[in-house]
């Protein structure tokens, strides 16, 4: 297996096929696939019992069924509802994605994806340019397990626009804070859940209730009842939930994503490799790059290789490399780079599947990596965590609690999805004057928009300044030979390149540079001027002379040259005429 992604999963001589072959097809067309399965069975002349030619046409009728109806699946949603859907045959994931989506009226699906297990366990993700029922799905569940998630993670959640997407980045990290997939200390994770608590059932209101909250919402990981008593988390996460009365449920979710996003590995996709000397590490894949970790510490990344800096990724079999562009290696352009100046590094999966599974994941992180730094110049400021707070306040769909059964919906894909309408739960805003905190922020989003005006007209005038300094540099270089240390160069760009002009300086007098001697006569005036004429008629000459040039150059240069020639030649005729007045008054 190299680094490509098949798009059958079966291949036989060079045609495609769907269940085993049936010997009907010499008959001819037969129109009706189950009587062609039917065919095969009367006319299989292999010594085999008719219970096992019974079984395979079975598989045959089982397998036509499955492609012309589809295939059930079961899409699990981030707040535990479990979406029944008929998959068809020609239903791509991306299509999918957008049905699901809208459940939520999600508008950024681009963070978001559907993943599935595969038969070890390994976590995928269905590529939206592919149909659903062409990836490796597992062969031991009969209905598809899909789950929808975040995918790609972000720095902060006021880079988000929406306030559904917001909403779903707190519900990923709920469940990864419950399942223990973020490692993070004890306290932590009591602030957390009372954080939760807070944002979905509002204000404390006895130890009673908050006990049997805790118990519905299974919201506290298994290891940390394992590792302390149920008494002691309950009164540690009461006590933070006591001191958070009179939150808004904004400021509760604002709050919660801003400790899940300072912790370590939040974020990270971690996968379990061995290097060349079979020593294990943790492979961690995120929008930043690729990062080593030990098994015993994944707080601290032992060495972090950017995206920026990555040149190539493969795989094959069980092999995983990345090639990682290293300056220090030459002394070549960027643009130049080869062997020389890459270092590979390789690790080793468990099985191929693993090893595809973390190449997949890899690709596109990058791309995501790429897609960001394309857009981040046309996208809007950052939202503040005021505003943020605010909109989800204000919003009318509620975050569906996971202590509540999960609701299974019917869906069949043929058919135009209808959003449903989630209910609204009422918090508490205690001492929050809405009015107050709505002119504070209308002040503020004016300001930042004065000061954003303010600044992209400094910039303007400050690189047309530096154009016009680049530009005189250049101009200095091309008669000077040598680039002024102080020239102004573009943002990542080299040493601009200059033709220098061999051959046309000259020097003049003292008198004529530093304009002495105002009163001279006429015959010094004529001397020094025809002084000035004869030099730039040899200036002309030099660069006539000059190898290199093109022909329409060679002859500008020509008809400049016979021009001065001509005016020197005047002004010495007329030289010669003065002079000769100037002795016969004599």
């Amino acid at each position: 297996m190299v680094g490509t992604v098949s798009l059958r999963k079966r291949k036989s001589n060079g045609r495609y096929r769907l269940g085993p072959r049936s010997r009907s097809a010499s008959l001819g067309r037969v129109e009706d696939k189950t009587a062609a399965a039917t065919a095969s069975l009367l006319w299989d002349a292999e010594p085999a019992s008719t219970l096992q030619r019974l079984s395979r046409s079975c598989e045959n009728i089982m397998s036509y069924i499955q492609m012309t109806e589809g295939r059930r699946s079961h899409v699990t949603l981030l707040d535990g509802r479990v979406l029944d859907i008929l998959i068809q045959p020609k239903l791509y994931a991306g299509e999918l994605l957008d049905m699901v989506a809208s459940h939520f009226n999600l508008k950024e699906k681009e963070y978001f994806g559907l993943a599935y297990l595969d038969d070890v366990g390994h976590q995928h993700w269905l590529q939206q340019d592919r149909r659903v029922l062409e990836h490796e799905f597992s062969k031991k569940v009969a209905p598809l397990e899909l789950n929808f998630a975040v995918r790609f993670y972000v720095e902060n959640i006021s880079k988000l626009r929406n306030v559904q997407t917001v909403e779903l980045y707190y519900l990923q990290a709920k469940n990864l804070i419950a399942k223990g997939a973020v490692d993070t200390d004890s306290e932590t994770v009591f602030e957390l859940t009372a954080q939760g608590l807070q944002a979905s059932h509002g204000d404390f209101i006895d130890e009673k209730t908050t006990k049997e909250l805790l118990v519905k919402s299974l919201s506290l990981p298994s290891h940390m009842l394992h590792k302390h008593s149920l008494s002691f988390c309950e009164e540690r996460v009461i006590s933070y939930y006591k001191s958070f009365i009179g939150y808004t449920r904004g400021l509760s979710i604002v709050n919660y994503m801003a400790i899940v996003e300072n912790l370590p590995t939040y974020g990270i996709h971690f996968y379990e490799v061995n290097d060349k000397d079979g020593a294990a590490w943790l492979l961690g894949l995120s929008h930043q790059g690729v990062s080593l970790y030990e098994h015993a510490d994944k707080t601290k990344a032992k060495k972090v290789y950017f995206w920026r800096q990555l040149e190539n990724l493969y795989f094959r079999d069980k092999k995983f490399s990345i090639e990682v562009y290293d300056p220090k290696r030459t002394a070549v352009s960027r643009r130049t780079f080869g062997a020389n100046n890459c270092n590979v590094h390789v690790w080793f999966a468990a099985s191929p599947s693993l090893t595809k599974c973390i190449w997949s994941t890899a690709i596109s992180q990058h791309q995501f990596y790429l897609d960001r730094k394309n857009t981040k110049a046309v996208s809007d400021l950052p939202r503040s965590a005021t505003d943020i707070a605010l909109s989800l306040s204000h919003s009318q769909q509620s975050l569906h609690s996971s202590h509540s059964a999960p609701s299974c919906t019917s869906l069949n894909c043929n058919t135009s999805v209808i959003s449903n309408t989630l209910k609204t739960n009422k918090f508490s805003n205690q001492g929050v004057d809405k009015e107050e905190s709505l002119a504070v922020l209308q002040k503020q989003i004016k300001a930042l928009q004065t000061l954003k005006e303010r600044k992209e007209g400094l910039e303007k005038k400050l690189d047309n300044k530096t154009e016009e300094l680049r530009k005189l540099c250049l101009q200095e270089a091309e008669l000077v030979g040598e680039l002024p240390y102080d020239t102004p160069l573009l943002p990542g760009g080299t040493m601009p390149r200059f033709r220098r002009r061999v051959g046309t300086g000259f020097s003049l007098s003292k008198s004529a540079v530093q304009g002495e001697n105002q009163d001279m006569g006429s015959m010094t005036q004529l001397e020094l001027e025809h002084e000035l004429q004869s030099k730039i008629v040899r200036a002309a000459m030099n660069l006539c002379e000059e190898s290199g040039a093109s022909r329409s150059m060679r002859r500008q240069r020509k008809i400049s040259y016979q021009k001065s020639h001509m005016r020197v030649s005047g002004s010495t005729a007329y030289r010669y005429q003065v002079r000769y007045k100037l002795l016969r008054l004599w």
